[in-house]
């Protein structure tokens, strides 16, 4: 009896000392404005996600748009509290943008408490349909203007690296803080086209715009075709030598890491224990996968030990090259 007592007793404190995030707020920090792609998986983890966490905490999504999300992962790299209370949403090209000597990168990606990420879906470069091109070779002969939203945002590296590589002549027009704000552009006139949004948010956020032929979608940025895109050249597949290609690879690998979430390095390890455990928790959360297919969005998660090793590879690309795609992004 007093060995059981004792086990009790154990357990009892066992349980105190787990971490809990009871009567908390969660805040997931979305590098972009409302509408886009990050903000919608991000309010979708955020229905879900503290139904898994010890406590059941409240999560709430919160905007900081900037510099093509820089400012959100500064912001939660730097300044925001340390408890595992709050998350990065941001920009999936960040880890490269600091990797790439990015100006204002004030974050070390190799040192990111990484959580993992809900999808990953080829980003596209497309333009309306009353611009003069319809294919990439067209984009090679005439002027087309582009919706830009920071030099670290897709929207411009896209639209930067085939111009330097394949030759085509985008025009980035900046100030758009993201992507539903760049489509507006589109539908008012102000710009001809946009790069970098992602196949799966034009299915769930303008399937008008695939259905009716709104859009020609120039060429698509990825490891594969996306199967409703056959037809559509790869970035990979449109330059011409091994260091573009290497280039086009790292360009490419971002949309691997997908729409991805991680916490500052000075989160406590059992902090980010429970927190991964949760996240794998919702990414198999019937509830979630319900909504997401009523909504038409892509689940294909990935741990956070597999992003950490995606960085870690990026790591080893030659400086040259690194120097020589810096130099093309104006980074």
């Amino acid at each position: 009896m007093a060995l059981f007592t004792s086990a009790l007793a154990f357990s009892a404190k066992a349980q105190e000392a787990a971490p809990s995030f009871a009567g908390k707020t969660i805040t997931l920090v979305v590098g972009f404005g409302a509408g886009g792609g990050y903000d919608l998986y991000a309010r979708l983890l955020a229905r879900y996600l503290g139904h898994h966490i010890p406590g059941s905490p409240n999560v709430i999504v919160q905007n900081m748009e900037g510099a093509g999300g820089v400012r959100a992962a500064n912001h939660v790299y730097s300044i925001a509290p340390k408890d595992g209370t709050v998350i990065a949403a941001v920009n999936q090209g960040a880890a490269m943008f600091q990797l790439l000597g990015g100006k204002g990168a004030q974050y070390d990606p190799a040192r990111f408490n990484w959580l993992g990420s809900m999808a990953y879906s080829n980003n596209t470069v497309y333009v309306w349909n009353t611009s003069r091109a319809k294919t990439i070779d067209d984009a090679t002969k005439f002027e087309t203007s582009m919706a830009g939203s920071g030099i670290i945002s897709d929207a411009n590296i896209y639209p930067a690296i085939l111009n330097a590589l394949v030759g085509t002549k985008f025009k980035i027009i900046n100030g758009y803080t993201g992507t539903n704000e760049s489509n507006l552009a589109l539908e008012r006139g102000e710009v001809e086209g946009r790069g970098g949004g992602a196949y799966s948010s034009l299915v769930s956020t303008r399937p008008e715009w695939l259905r009716d032929r709104k859009i020609s979608i120039l060429t698509q940025v990825g490891f594969e075709k996306e199967p409703d895109l056959p037809n559509v050249p790869l970035l990979i597949d449109l330059v011409k030598n091994e260091e573009d290609r290497q280039i086009a690879n790292l360009v490419t690998l971002p949309v691997a890491i997908g729409y991805n979430y991680w916490l500052a390095p000075e989160v406590p390890a059992e902090r980010m224990k429970i927190l991964r455990e949760a996240f794998a928790a919702t990414m198999k959360d019937p509830a979630l996968m319900a909504e997401a297919k009523k909504q038409s969005f892509d689940i294909r998660p990935k741990t956070g030990e597999q992003l950490e090793q995606m960085v870690r590879d990026a790591s080893m690309i030659p400086k040259p090259i690194l120097q020589r795609a810096a130099t093309i992004l104006g980074w």
